[in-house]
């Protein structure tokens, strides 16, 4: 048998060569191998310390263009959609500033908002139970909205598609004279989603037809990829039809959404334009004239800030003046 002895003295050596190894270590280390680990600490720090500077003066100069456009908007935005009627869909979590913004700068155009159509989280329920309730609420009502349903469209999201189906029409026009269905048709049509939607106009009790749209996009995506699929689904069957019965439509969202959202959903060629950096000041000038081009009969487009998208619509070129002599003090021209 082994004594107790031996096993302690075995313990003894065993942290005994601990203590020698990590002796022996702090004293060779600090030679080349510290050395180029302290080096390597300071070069990251200048590195970092770089980084942040910079970062803080990207943000200035993003600061700087974000005031620079909000303050441009009175001189930019006057006359692009003067007399245009202009129809706000607003889901669930949507950036209130997001919409203020851009509510503001469409009046600054010169357009009237009729209202808002507030989507209530209930539309985005994609459960059996609801998908059917939705389905079932737009078939008795295709007809007075002069559309056909496909009753075999097999999507998960075949509700929502029925519903835009038959409210593009309710709450939009492609009539210059602005009227297209009756205002008591639309008004019907709009109160029996009520519980899916809420109507908000801004005179009367009856949201007045427009001919153009913002489609809004949450702030930010669902937590479930499933479910932010459906969304997406869901508002970008909404946007197809509101384009189809307007004479433009523009989905606007913001940046912190784009991945995985309906913007980034949307086909780059249409149906309709996008605008990815909506709840910034250029942004929501951006919208207004995505919706000028559309008006004048320009292909969609998808502007912001993301790899695909242009920085903004086109300007029309301005006619070139003329250049004309004018007297000068000393009775010359100039």
């Amino acid at each position: 048998m082994i004594d107790f002895r031996y096993h302690l003295v075995s313990i003894i050596a065993i942290f005994l060569a601990l203590a020698v190894g990590l002796v022996v270590g702090a004293t060779t280390l600090p030679g080349t191998t510290e050395t180029a680990l302290t080096k390597a600490e300071h070069e990251l720090s200048h590195e970092n310390a770089e980084l942040g500077s910079r970062n803080a003066d990207l943000n200035q100069q993003l600061n700087a263009a974000q005031a620079f456009a909000e303050g441009s908007a009175s001189r930019i935005l006057p006359g692009l959609l003067t007399g245009r009627k202009v129809v706000l869909v607003v889901p669930p979590d949507t950036d209130p500033g997001m919409v203020s913004g851009v509510t503001a700068d469409l009046q600054e155009a010169g357009a009237t908002v009729t209202g808002r159509v507030m989507l209530q989280p209930s539309f985005f329920d994609f459960s059996a139970p609801t998908e059917d309730n939705l389905n079932q609420l737009a078939g008795p009502l295709a007809s007075q909205a002069g559309v056909k349903l496909d009753p075999s469209s097999g999507s998960p999201v075949s509700g929502q598609q029925a519903a835009a189906a038959v409210l593009a029409p309710a709450i939009l026009t492609k009539s210059t004279t602005g009227i297209g269905l009756a205002a008591t048709t639309s008004h019907t049509i709009l109160s029996q989603f009520n519980g899916y939607l809420q109507v908000s106009p801004t005179t009367g009790s009856t949201l007045p037809q427009a001919s153009l749209a913002v489609v809004f996009t949450p702030a930010a995506n669902p937590s479930s990829s499933t479910e932010a699929a459906a969304t997406s689904q869901a508002l970008d069957a909404l946007v197809t039809q509101l384009h189809a019965y307007s004479l433009g439509t523009v989905m606007a969202g913001s940046v912190s959404a784009i991945p995985n959202s309906a913007i980034a959903d949307l086909p780059g060629s249409g149906p309709a334009s996008t605008v990815d950096n909506a709840d910034t000041p250029t942004g929501q000038i951006i919208v207004v004239e995505a919706l000028a081009d559309l008006v004048q009969g320009k292909a969609p487009g998808a502007y912001g800030v993301e790899p695909d998208a242009a920085p903004s619509p086109v300007p029309t070129p301005s006619p070139t003046p003329t250049p004309t002599s004018t007297p000068s003090s000393k009775g010359k021209t100039k």
